[in-house]
Formats: C-alpha cells, structure tokens, sequence
C-alpha cells in the first residue's frame, strides 16, 4: 500500500502517531505509515515486534474501513459470560455466603443469571476476581468486636498502671494435656503397615496456671485433679505471696466458671 495514503490522511496519522504514543493505537497507526512509506509487511513486522499475521490484519482493517473506522475499532478484550455489574454481585456473594464447592456457586449462577460455567472456567473466574481456594479462618462464636474493642481500651489502663510500678499483670487458663499416641506421617513400603505402640491409658493431666504478661519466665502453676474454685483460690494464694508489695494484681481470663466464683 505504498503511496496509497493522501496528504491530509498522512498528516492526520502523523498527528495521532504522537498523541497515541503511550497506548496500543500507537502501533495501528505506525503499521500504516510504515507501509505507505514503503516497508514490506515483513520488516514492519520484525521492527513493531509484531507477528506477520497481525500486520496482515490491520492493513485488512484499514482497507475495509476506512481510516476513521479504523482508528475508531478496537479489538475488544474477552469480558466473559458476565457483565461487571453481575461480577460484582458474583464477588459480594462468596464474600457474604460461605461456598465450599464449585458446584453450589455454578448452580447460583444459573439460578440467578442463567449462565453455565464449566468447573475449571469458574474456578479461573474466581482466581482472577481474587478468591484463593483456602481454608476458613475459625472465629470464637460469642465473640463481640465491639466488646473486645472496649477491653483493649481497658488493658490500655492496667498496663500504665503495671508501667508505673503499681501492679502486675498476668494471664490466666488452664490447660488439660492427656498422656496419649498419636500417629503420624512416616515412609513406610507400599502394602505395610508402619505399626506405633500405644500407651496402656490415658492419664490426663489438669493444670491451672498464670503467666506474668511482663516477664513470660514467671509462671505460677497448681497441678490439680480437678480445676474448679478451689484450685483457682490456691493459684492466686501464690500471686499474693509472689508479690506481697504490688498494691493491685491484675489477671486476665476467660470465661470458665472456676473463674468467676
């Protein structure tokens, strides 16, 4: 198409060559100038960095369209099967309702949209849209933001007080380790059985102990056969004989009976 362009085309090509130059028309453009100034399809195409093939195409296009037409067509980018309005209430709903599998969101989407997609082609849809397939994070199921806004808000206190010497600060839990086998992962030969001897019981042992916030070495402990009121009078027998000239001893815990008779 050499020689093909007129003046005022070729002005206007030039023109557009310099606004266009930081986006994708700037090559459509430079492919006709280049041909029209004498270059083989070839050369055009090893100097863009373009293949042969998508050369082809855009002199095609030009021809058939026409120069206005042409600049004004852009090859547009595969959407999908869904509109952005459709992605966005796809996205809302795995962010609102728990899916543990494909197939419940594939009958979603055809329940509310009625469109089909494959398991894999869901599976890159959700991947793209920034929904990794992972395990849930577990969340204690009495657990109040608000209310746990308001304790940091209250430890903020204790600890300026503990800062100036007035008081310590210990956490406070019991613990139940049991004395038993578990197996576990090992190499073992194809058709055997790796055998593991188990304990003859299952003695379990109770512990109720406190851990002082600001020196993680100091832990305060009563082995018990039991963990109730009593075991927990005993433990804080030892904070006050541990510390006999804090004016306060603050301990944090949870919400077990034993520390709240």
């Amino acid at each position: 198409m050499k020689g093909s362009l007129t003046i005022e085309q070729r002005q206007a090509l030039r023109q557009l060559q310099k606004q266009r130059r930081d986006d994708d028309g700037y090559v459509k453009v430079t492919v006709v100038l280049m041909l029209d100034g004498g270059w083989s399809l070839g050369s055009v195409a090893e100097a863009l960095g373009l293949d042969e093939a998508t050369v082809y195409r855009y002199v095609r296009a030009f021809t058939d369209l026409g120069l206005a037409k042409y600049l004004a067509h852009e090859q547009p980018g595969y959407w999908g099967l869904l509109t952005s309005a459709q992605l966005a209430h796809l996205c809302r709903e795995v962010n609102t309702q728990l899916y543990t599998d494909c197939k419940d969101l594939q009958a979603w989407l055809l329940r509310t949209y009625r469109v089909a997609y494959s398991r894999s082609g869901l599976t890159d849809l959700l991947h793209r849209l920034g929904f990794p397939y992972k395990l849930t994070t577990p969340v204690p199921c009495q657990a109040d933001a608000l209310a746990q806004t308001d304790f940091l808000d209250e430890l903020a206190v204790l600890e300026a007080h503990v800062e100036r010497g007035e008081a310590v600060l210990y956490y406070a839990d019991a613990a139940h380790p049991t004395h038993n086998t578990r197996c576990t992962r090992a190499w073992c030969e194809v058709g055997h059985e790796r055998p593991l001897l188990t304990v003859s019981g299952r003695e379990r042992v109770n512990l109720n102990a406190a851990l002082n916030a600001y020196e993680p070495t100091q832990v305060l402990l009563d082995e018990t056969s039991c963990v109730n009121a009593q075991s927990t009078k005993r433990l804080y027998e030892q904070l006050l004989a541990a510390h006999p000239d804090k004016a306060r001893i603050y301990v944090i815990c949870d919400n077990a009976r034993y520390y709240k008779n």
